[in-house]
């Protein structure tokens, strides 16, 4: 089984499952790990405590917040000696749906390599999207 792993600098982490619990329901899978708040400051010995109670028979895919940033270069430091551990930093909403959401039955680091990949993923600048629309379709956008 797949498990999943949130993990950010301050609260992100623990608001985002907030967010996934209220859209897609509860999840046993996923667990947030949120870092350098409420005393949690030991960040090597938090990831050794939530990877503990993972089977190392499961898969774990974890997320970060921002890659180069210190939770998703800890976790790079574990993934490099763990089998089984997929790694995703920039995490975002629409990528950790699609991430829950996968069929299980696929290999995992083809799953994340399509959704990665994705444009629903992706960031937008919603500026340049509202210009494209609006030279499509004029009157778009006139009552902003």
């Amino acid at each position: 089984m797949r498990q999943f792993i949130f993990a950010s600098h301050a609260h992100f982490a623990q608001g985002i499952a907030e967010s996934i619990e209220m859209l897609a329901g509860g999840r046993e899978n996923v667990r947030a790990l949120s870092l350098y708040v409420d005393g949690n400051n030991d960040l090597p010995g938090a990831i050794r405590e939530a990877l503990s109670r993972i089977s190392t028979e499961d898969e774990v895919i974890v997320c970060t917040d921002l890659m180069g940033g210190s939770v998703n270069n800890e976790f790079t430091l574990v993934a490099q000696s763990r089998p089984g551990m997929h790694l995703v930093t920039n995490m975002n909403l629409p990528l950790l749906i699609q991430l829950l959401f996968a069929e299980e039955g696929r290999d995992t680091a083809e799953v994340i390599r399509e959704i990665c990949a994705a444009d629903d993923t992706r960031v937008k600048y919603v500026n340049d999207l509202l210009d494209a629309s609006a030279k499509e379709a004029p009157g778009f956008g006139d009552d902003f």
